[in-house]
């Protein structure tokens, strides 16, 4: 290991490192694949299609994204192998003709591939919507099939659509099989039921309801024709993929409150979602709460009537992320959600964030717990014994044997790298087949590091820890060795580009340093030192500083440094 070069100084580190606090939340994205709004792309070229999800991924990933909403049904034709419904036209300009690969297996492989979870958006009632009447004349459209399923409806704007008429059981079987095919075939993490509403109050079923004479209101009838299908769903879907969950995108009104008023999903649209939730046929909603927090309808008072009225599901609340009003306010909202209790804010839609706009995680998280989920309870604990060696003077491995074969394989999704050193973070996840982590300490703010390894299961719960291990960074320890002696700051120029200080506290206390730049312009930084040697990088630039003096709380030190 080569020697470090010293330069003593009576200096003080400038910065402190905070630990983000552990926490799980969703971080999720509407991928839009209608209209080939968010993709595919406008083209029929299937390496362009599949590279450009890829690079969708990836971008999700590097900004610690954790779940996508990938459309997979719109306008009556999926994005999947059915045996039931036709393919969608975007892909090969065809209605009914797939691509040659499978779009729903290629995002659920990519999902696996950079940790997301990866639910498939399915629109439910709505059946046929807009411009392109491609798929209306395929054979197996609803419109061609069952025409006397489908109802046409007129907007406000004299825009024409076609939806189901949930009331029929034929038409409630239906969706049923629909979403137990996409179940039975697809390894989702997730259903996210979309259009899961009647259009309106003036939707044309009264003949229907009066000629079977059913023993309710026609509004507790349609209310309750979509809640029989959630039932009907969660009785035959728990035995196909018990680790589903199973989601709903409500409108973001559920009933109008004070300075919180408009379309209603109770009364208007008639999704009873507090039954859905209460009755626990749904494991999370993500309301579209598309609105700030200013005007009415206000986004805090929709946000905390959804999150009070959760019956311990999670609510995940959905952003208007292509709103001028409301992308100013986007990063308050994923804060203001955190303080409520809500489980995670979701971005409509994928395009409103991608590129370099819009950073707002700075650290990997996992999708938030749901207890109620069936869990495997025969995992047997297993020891995960941890090591680890030097590479370079910044460098080290980690190393961990796990003797035992992992049972139930397809029930654990990775090992996850710990690192505990303040507060338990997560530092990097890592596939099943690796034993060993490379960490490479290019900035490090401490002399050691605490770090487990966990392996993680489907439902992203902690099944086994390895033991602690104390992961010195190689430089920094002979540092430590070389200055222990001297009680006053150690300025150390380890490259050209970075400066570090070595300082020596008598106990643990806080510390006000004064600095003065070069222009005379005055700061006040306030310091938690702890006791022994502190070792940090500095950030300002060392030669903008004309002075500095530091105070130390407890002992009444005093350091005072003139550099000009």
């Amino acid at each position: 290991m080569k020697k470090l070069k010293f330069t003593f100084l009576l200096f003080y580190f400038l910065t402190t490192v905070i630990s983000a606090q552990a926490q799980r939340e969703t971080r999720a994205v509407w991928l839009t694949t209608n209209l080939r709004l968010d993709w595919p792309p406008n083209t029929l070229d299937e390496n362009i299609q599949k590279n450009r999800l890829r690079e969708i991924f990836k971008d999700l990933k590097e900004k610690n994204f954790n779940t996508i909403y990938f459309q997979v049904r719109s306008n009556g034709s999926v994005m999947f192998n059915s045996d039931i419904e036709p393919f969608s036209p975007y892909f090969t300009g065809v209605a009914g003709k797939p691509p040659s690969y499978d779009p729903l297996q290629l995002a659920i492989d990519l999902g696996k591939e950079f940790n997301i979870e990866v639910h498939a958006w399915v629109n439910m009632i709505r059946c046929f919507a807009g411009s392109d009447e491609r798929i209306l004349r395929n054979p197996k459209h609803l419109r061609n099939a069952h025409p006397n399923w489908t109802v046409m409806y007129l907007d406000e704007n004299g825009s024409l659509s076609y939806w189901l008429n949930p009331g029929y059981y034929e038409v409630q079987d239906y969706l049923v099989n629909l979403l137990c095919e996409l179940t039975s075939k697809y390894d989702v993490d997730g259903i996210h039921l979309d259009f899961f509403r009647y259009p309106g109050k003036d939707f044309e079923d009264a003949k229907y309801f009066d000629t079977y004479g059913f023993k309710m209101s026609i509004d507790d009838w349609r209310r309750n024709n979509l809640t029989t299908i959630l039932r009907k769903f969660k009785e035959k879907a728990k035995p196909l993929n018990p680790f589903l969950k199973v989601g709903a995108t409500p409108i973001g009104v559920r009933s109008n409150l004070k300075g919180a008023t408009g379309w209603e999903g109770y009364s208007t649209v008639f999704q009873d979602t507090e039954t859905w939730l209460r009755e626990g046929l749904v494991d999370y909603l993500t309301p579209q709460i598309y609105w700030n927090f200013e005007k009415n309808p206000r986004f805090d008072i929709l946000a905390k009537d959804w999150v009070d009225k959760s019956y311990n599901r999670n609510i995940v609340l959905g952003l208007a992320a292509y709103k001028d009003d409301v992308i100013p306010e986007l990063n308050q909202m994923i804060e203001y959600g955190r303080s409520i209790g809500a489980a995670g804010v979701a971005f409509f839609r994928y395009e409103h964030i991608s590129g370099k706009k819009n950073n707002f995680y700075s650290d990997i998280v996992f999708p938030p717990n749901m207890p109620w989920k069936v869990s495997d309870n025969n995992f047997v604990p297993e020891n995960i014994n941890c090591t680890f060696e030097d590479l370079s003077d910044d460098e080290v491995l980690i190393n961990w044997d796990n003797n035992h074969a992992i049972k139930n394989p397809s029930q654990i999704k990775f090992y996850v790298l710990y690192d505990n050193t303040n507060q338990k973070t997560i530092s990097k996840i890592i596939s099943l087949d690796k034993r060993s982590a490379k960490l490479k300490f290019a900035n490090p703010s401490k002399l050691a590091y605490n770090y487990t390894i966990g392996k993680i299961d489907r439902l992203w719960n902690e099944v086994n820890l390895s033991n602690p291990i104390l992961v010195k960074v190689p430089y920094l320890s002979e540092l430590k060795n070389a200055s222990q002696v001297n009680i006053h700051p150690i300025l150390i120029t380890q490259k050209s580009s970075e400066v570090l200080l070595s300082v020596h506290s008598f106990s643990n206390q806080k510390a006000f340093i004064y600095l003065t730049s070069i222009e005379n312009i005055p700061r006040v930084e306030e310091l938690e030192l702890s006791l022994g040697t502190n070792i940090i990088k500095l950030a300002d630039n060392i030669k903008l500083i004309k002075s500095i003096k530091i105070n130390f709380e407890s002992d009444g030190r005093e350091e005072v440094l003139n550099l000009f």
